[in-house]
């Protein structure tokens, strides 16, 4: 009542301002609003390079619009676009993010690093590293809006399921929409329940929970204890049993350890009352009672997620306990850090993916809750990824890469053709999923390439224009007439794409490579495109 009655009043009391004060006070905000807009347009307005042989800029706001660098094995794409553009944001001052596919990689980062003046920013996450990224810990610990959300976690291991399967079978059907949503339930009740009992929320307690979880009759089982134990009209010499059994049964069952704890447990309010009631009927009468081959493919699946982190691997040792704060996303932005994950799948395979895309969706996520607005000197940060197939997350990018511009990320991914991409999208339309993908990269360097359907796609991407035609014709009489007319062709034919130079010794260590980005310009004929060259050895 008593703010519904401040609303009226304050409404009777504007309601009688005068239409001049309205404007003013309407100007001044609007006048606010367009100061930090130009504010930011110009910094976004500043050069990152020149691309190499042309005049035409390259600005941060065009970075943040995203790069793609595509070419076969040996085009020459790492050490020509890929280089001059992530040594620009180097030498710019900008935190990067930066996802390691090679052993060599590192290497050649640090050494970019060094030569931009950047080697004090850099933040190494490898085994030799003493560092720790317990990505279940960062986001229970981390401040901020949907801090300690239970989604989060869930959606970063579903990230791996996906990757599990991506990497296992290059793809997913219709079929497994039902797993995925049976899988992702029992995440989120496992994770659920660990944090009303007060336990550690981790992937080895996660395990244990769902291993000794209740099934087929152990509920019933349970509840017939209970009832004995509560009921003073049972025989003490019985009640005084079926406390022995339940303490027992407790001390043998991690699970029944932390659900017994909430189901005991006074919550403060009527809102985490239902959610434990939610959640303890999960795990007693929803999941025992699917039938027992259900049960046994979604505790399967869960297993295949969390089987990784068991035994001596990377996992294990450094994606389990500890968060070091070197390795908070949120700190790339505040220190312009230059994060590098440097588990190489040559080397680590599965696990160097899970790896990489842990920290891949807590940096996504992280970048998209960012206020621009309230950083006093706000810059870009890069997010660079080569082999790009090996981390590609379906929808987790698709969705990212249409916020990334508006929070200042600066996406370049490395990869050899559009066929890659297709292959990791799964069962379900996955070229128009790929190619909308690729799309929204707007930036595209094209290097030599052997793939027809890429050559194609950028062939159709740059278009056709009027060209005139010339013909000549010999009649009966042996008679040469001309004649000319226009005709639509190709700006750049899928052939041209192969004969582009591919760097080395060979070729002067010069790389050539197609660019392409709507909007933008090339040489004096303005055209929309250019063949462009990078000397590697910069």
């Amino acid at each position: 009542m008593f703010k519904r009655k401040i609303k009226k009043e304050t409404w009777k009391k504007t309601s009688h301002v005068k239409p001049k004060i309205y404007m003013s006070l309407f100007k001044q905000s609007s006048t606010k609003d367009s100061d930090h807009h130009n504010d930011f347009e110009s910094i976004l307005d500043q050069e990152l390079y020149t691309v190499p042989g042309t005049k035409t800029k390259i600005t941060w706001a065009d970075a943040i619009e995203a790069t793609l660098v595509l070419g076969s094995t040996g085009s020459g794409k790492t050490s020509g676009p890929a280089q001059y553009a992530g040594k620009a944001m180097l030498s710019k001052g900008w935190g990067m993010c930066i996802l390691c596919a090679k052993p060599e990689e590192k290497d050649r980062w640090v050494r970019y690093a060094e030569q931009t003046g950047r080697s004090k920013d850099l933040v190494i996450f490898n085994k030799d590293s003493d560092l720790n990224f317990n990505f279940l810990q960062y986001e229970l610990d981390r401040t901020g809006d949907g801090a300690g959300e239970m989604i989060n976690m869930v959606n970063i291991l579903m990230n791996l399921n996906e990757q599990n399967r991506i990497h296992q079978s290059g793809g997913d059907g219709k079929e497994e929409k039902f797993w995925d949503n049976s899988l992702r339930r029992l995440i989120s009740r496992s994770i659920m329940l660990l944090i009303l009992a007060g336990k550690e929320v981790s992937i080895h307690n996660m395990r244990k929970l769902v291993s000794g979880c209740f099934r087929s009759d152990d509920f019933k089982v349970y509840n017939e204890i209970i009832n004995l134990i509560s009921n003073d009209e049972v025989d003490p010499k019985l009640r005084k049993q079926a406390v022995h059994d339940l303490e027992t049964w407790i001390q043998a069952s991690f699970f029944l350890d932390v659900y017994h704890k909430v189901n005991l447990k006074d919550f403060e309010s009527p809102t985490k009352t239902e959610e434990a009631r939610f959640v303890l009927d999960y795990w007693s009468k929803e999941f025992p009672n699917i039938s027992e081959r259900t049960q046994s493919i979604i505790i399967e699946s869960y297993n295949g997620v969390i089987e990784p982190w068991f035994g001596s691997g990377i996992l294990q040792e450094k994606f389990s306990g500890g968060l070091s704060d070197e390795l908070w996303p949120e700190d790339i932005i505040k220190r312009n850090s230059i994060v590098v994950i440097d588990y190489p799948l040559k080397e680590y395979g599965l696990a160097g993916i899970y790896a990489a895309s842990i920290y891949k969706t807590a940096f996504q996520a992280a970048m998209e809750r960012r206020d621009i607005k309230r950083e006093t000197n706000p810059k870009p940060v890069g997010l660079i990824i080569d082999e790009y197939q090996s981390f590609v997350s379906p929808l987790t990018d698709s969705l990212f890469q249409v916020t990334a511009r508006s929070s200042w990320v600066a996406c370049l991914y490395i990869t050899q053709n559009i066929n890659n991409i297709h292959f990791v999208m799964g069962s379900t339309n996955p070229l128009p999923k790929a190619k909308s993908l690729l799309g929204n990269l707007n930036l595209k360097y094209f290097c030599s390439q052997s793939d027809f359907d890429t050559n194609k796609w950028a062939s159709e991407m740059i278009g056709q224009h009027l060209s005139i035609v010339e013909r000549v014709s010999m009649d009966p009489k042996k008679q040469l007439s001309k004649s000319k007319n226009q005709q639509l062709m190709d700006r750049i034919s899928p052939d041209e794409f192969t004969k582009l130079k591919t760097g080395r010794k060979a070729n002067k260590f010069i790389v050539e490579a197609v660019v392409f980005k709507a909007g933008k310009t090339w040489g004096k004929n303005e055209e929309n495109y250019s063949i462009v060259r990078f000397d590697q050895r910069i």
